[in-house]
This record gives structure tokens, sequence and C-alpha cells, in this order.
């Protein structure tokens, strides 16, 4: 170690910096995952495809996601964490240029697959700095504010990039994406270390970390959870949250953008606080319950009126976003119900669960429209209120996933439950 990083180590405030600068990159992938969105009605224009074939180009992000999680949690688990960011952020930006490029259908698919490569290890890798970096009483609060930057990327990726797409058009505000994307890269490159101090990391026993993680109940349990809850975000803020509006509540392209905002806007105040509260108390599982009790409830007026004021949906999307930051805390508690070794196989065994469940989310509300639908590429109130039942069956699901776990009070465990 040089002596410009044993200076930077010691200093203070060096957890801090290390960790939320990883979560620049996180920043930088849920802002890709959520400007399809913005976009939505451009690229279908552009490619000349229907709702189910957006669906199938938007989850390209997702299932690539899916693919390489796995495997993103076995390689942090044995290499560095640096190297592994920068290597799948220089591959997301390529993504970023070459969809902004294109005009074949199957060529932005591939594009947008690797942009999601990217997301497979970013928040895997602030994970696992962050258990690397911090005490577990700090655990939660940390990840909170980390998925806190993960929706400052998604609400810039509606109102401002709606602007920005009005303005240039939606290939020349990609291109400046990706230049942004380049500019993260260099700073991320030049501050994030892997640890407080140099260790040594073993191959031996990584590929029973993975069988182990596998066979944990609390892991399954915690992951469908997230996947579940996370689904309306997934979905709403990722795909279809701005034509809903515009077709339900004849709400202009712009106002759309900011209502969809507000998820992302109670997502920002939610998962710092919940994380706080959650290390406060000691307890992860009431929070939890909270979240997906109040999240079920919150869901119900979009199904049953399509009268609903600005105000009132600003109300409303906000409580959603609020309420199912309560998602963040299972990160923590995934790592506390692994030993440390396996912090990294565990989290990306949850984390396909959660991706998973909203690639098959995305394709399912397409699908669910189209087939619902009397006339193709013109959908109506019927249509989405249709296909938005997912929604709360998925947050009864989360509850019942939760409330079959076993509570950790914010302690790691050394063996399985």
């Amino acid at each position: 170690m040089s002596t410009d990083s044993k200076l930077f180590t010691s200093h203070p405030m060096t957890a801090w910096i290390v960790c939320l600068s990883a979560g620049l990159f996180f920043f930088y992938e849920f802002f890709q995952l959520n400007i399809f969105d913005v976009i939505n009605q451009s690229l279908r224009q552009d490619f000349q495809i229907d709702a189910a074939q957006l669906s199938w180009l938007s989850s390209a992000y997702l299932w690539a996601d899916i693919l390489f999680l796995l495997p993103a949690g076995l390689l942090l688990d044995r290499f560095s964490t640096k190297k592994i960011i920068v290597s799948a952020m220089i591959i997301c930006i390529l993504g970023t240029f070459g969809f902004a490029l294109t005009h074949s259908f199957y060529l932005a698919f591939f594009y947008h697959f690797l942009s999601g490569i990217g997301n497979a290890f970013c928040f895997l890798s602030c994970v696992v700095l962050v258990s690397r970096w911090f005490v577990q009483k700090r655990q939660a609060l940390v990840i909170g504010i980390i998925v806190t930057m993960a929706f400052l990327g998604g609400m810039v990726a509606h109102t401002p990039f709606a602007y920005l797409a009005n303005t240039l058009g939606w290939r020349r505000a990609l291109m400046i994406d990706g230049v942004l994307g380049l500019v993260l890269l260099m700073w991320i490159g030049r501050v994030v270390q892997d640890a407080p101090t140099p260790s040594r990391r073993t191959t031996a026993t990584s590929s029973g970390h993975f069988w182990q993680a596998w066979s944990n109940r609390q892991t399954w349990l915690a992951g469908i959870y997230t996947s579940c809850l996370n689904l309306p975000i997934m979905v709403l803020c990722a795909l279809w949250g701005a034509s809903y509006l515009q077709i339900v509540h004849h709400l202009s392209s712009l106002t759309a953008s900011n209502v969809i905002s507000m998820i992302l806007f109670g997502s920002i105040i939610g998962c710092p606080l919940v994380g706080g509260l959650s290390d406060f108390h000691g307890q992860r599982k009431p929070i939890m319950i909270i979240g997906a009790v109040c999240t079920l409830l919150t869901l119900f007026p979009l199904f049953f009126s399509a009268n609903l004021s600005v105000a009132q949906l600003n109300v409303l999307f906000f409580s959603l976003g609020l309420f199912t930051s309560t998602q963040v805390i299972s990160y923590p508690f995934i790592a506390e119900s692994n030993p440390s070794a396996r912090v990294g196989s565990a989290t990306g065994l949850a984390s396909l669960l959660i991706m998973g469940g909203a690639g098959v989310g995305q394709v399912l509300f397409g699908y669910l429209m189209t087939y619902h639908a009397k006339h193709e590429h013109l959908y109506t109130i019927s249509d989405f209120q249709f296909a938005m039942w997912i929604f709360p069956i998925t947050a009864v699901l989360a509850l019942l996933a939760i409330c079959l776990t076993k509570e950790s009070y914010c302690k790691r465990t050394l063996k399985e439950f």
C-alpha cells in the first residue's frame, strides 16, 4: 500500500467516502433502469414495437442482471471489489453508448443487456463494502443511504431527463448520459478501496459459499420479500408508470414524470429512515411487516378510482415509495443471517430473486395489458387496471414471506437457521 493510500485509509471519514463513492455506480445503474419510463413512447415509435415488445426490450436489463447476479456474488467473495466495480461500470457505459446509436431492435436489446450486466455488480459491491467498512449496528443506515442514492438516480431519470430528451431528443440525451458515466468511473477508480486493511482472499472454499447460502431459508424469504415489495417500483418507475398516468388520469408527459418521481422521493426519505430505525431498535422484522401492510393499503385507491387529482396521486405515489422502502432492511438482514465469508454469495442469491421477480413482473405486466386490450397498440383504463392486480397479490406474498423468517436482532449468525 502506498503512503497516500495509508494516509487516506487512516482518515475517520474514509468508510463513508469509500462506500458512498461506490454508491455512485448504483446511482448510475438505477438511472439506466428508469429512463425507459421517460422514453417509452419514443422507443415504440422509433422501433415500431408494441407493449409486449417494449416490455421485453426494457427487461433485457433485468435478464442480464439475473444471469450475472450469482457469478457476481461468487466473484465478490473472491476478488478485488474495486476492480470488479470498474470492470462492470465500463461494460454498462459501453451499453449506454451503443443503445443511443443503434437503430436495430435486436442490437438495442443487446446493448441494454450490457447495461444490465453492470447492475448485477453495483449493489452487491456496495453491500460487501459496507459489511467490511462499518460495524453491524450501522449497516442498515448506510445501506439505506446508498439505496437512497440509487433512487436519486431514478428521480434524475424522470423529470430532468424528460426535459433533456424533449429538448435534444432521446439519443443525444443518452450520449450525455454515457459521458456522465465516464466522469463517475474516473472518480470511483480513484477513491474506492476494498477494505480498511489489506486482507487475503481464499478461493478454495468459495465454490461452497453459494450452496451454503442456497440452503439458508432466511436468504430465500428475505429475497422473496424484497422482490415482491419492490415490484411496483420496478414496473411503474422503470417502464409503465408515466403511460398509466397519461392514459388513466389524463396527465401530460411532464406532469406524469413528476408524479412518478414522488415514488422515488418517498423512497429517498424512507430508506435511511427505516434503516436507522431498524438499527436503533435492534430488530428487523417489525418495520418490514409494517411496510408490507401499508404498501398493500396504499395500492387499492389506484385500482378503484380513475378520478384522482394530481395532489392525491402525488400523496399516493409518495406513500408507495415510503412504505416499500422497508425492503432495504432485507440486505443487512441477509448479511446478519450468513457468515461474513458468504455475504457476497448470499446477497447474490437474494438479488437473483429480487431482479428475477422484476423481470417477470415487467414482461407479465406488458402481456396482461396486451391480452386485455381490444385494439393492438391502443390501451385503455381497464387494461392498466387489469394488469395492476399483480401489485396487491405480490404485497400479500411479501407479508407472508417476512412473517416466516426469524428475527436476527442485528447480530451476525455463525450457523444456518
